[in-house]
């Protein structure tokens, strides 16, 4: 494990109240689906604990479709209603084979035991994000890329600015490594989960790597 300076619990550590608020909130995300989605295509979830927080994974029946930390809980909310709407998905508090992977891929992660992920994926979004996405998850374990460098791989007139774009749209964390694009100067910049996360997430991995 990682030393107290490299390792800010507090910092990561929800109060367990606000913790049960949010799952509450997902809960009634769940039970107020309106009828029109309820006979739409099943959403399960989970939820996780980590060094760097609880998170919440979903997953369809193709795939994980969501792995986000629960103090974003505007941005899964934001997640959510986005599949539910455009994706005509709906929330189902049942557990899935897929989210058992999920979890266990995940602690071997967090052991230091794993460096890549073979979990099956649905991440339905643009084709350009469907790009960005993919071209992510070839970024090596323990090593990082600036936007420009991802926009560059890319190609097709792709600029830094949209590829920023796209990897904030990501909705599958540290699966989906957005964590380890920086910004062209070296600096921690635009991370949903917080800089002082990716900050973790980076040195944890150049420690294991």
């Amino acid at each position: 494990m990682l030393n107290n300076e490299l390792f800010p619990h507090n910092e990561f550590t929800l109060a367990p109240e606000r913790q049960a608020e949010i799952q509450h909130s997902i809960q009634s995300l769940c039970e107020d689906a309106p009828d029109r989605l309820v006979q739409g295509k099943a959403l399960y979830y989970r939820y996780l604990d980590s060094p760097v927080g609880p998170m919440i994974a979903m997953a369809s029946e193709k795939g994980v479709i969501l792995l986000e930390f629960l103090d974003t809980f505007s941005t899964i909310d934001k997640e959510i209603t986005d599949l539910r709407t455009r994706y005509g998905f709906h929330l189902s508090g049942q557990d899935h084979s897929h989210l058992t992977a999920v979890q266990a891929q995940m602690d071997d992660y967090f052991a230091g035991r794993r460096q890549q992920f073979d979990l099956p994926l649905d991440a339905p979004g643009t084709a350009f994000d469907e790009t960005v996405w993919a071209h992510l998850q070839r970024i090596p374990y323990g090593r990082t890329c600036s936007y420009g460098d991802l926009a560059r791989d890319i190609g097709n007139g792709a600029h830094a600015r949209i590829v920023g774009s796209a990897n904030h749209r990501n909705r599958i964390s540290i699966v989906i490594p957005c964590h380890r694009v920086i910004g062209a100067d070296g600096s921690l910049t635009g991370y949903g989960g917080g800089l002082p996360r990716k900050r973790w997430l980076l040195e944890f991995e150049s420690l294991h790597a």
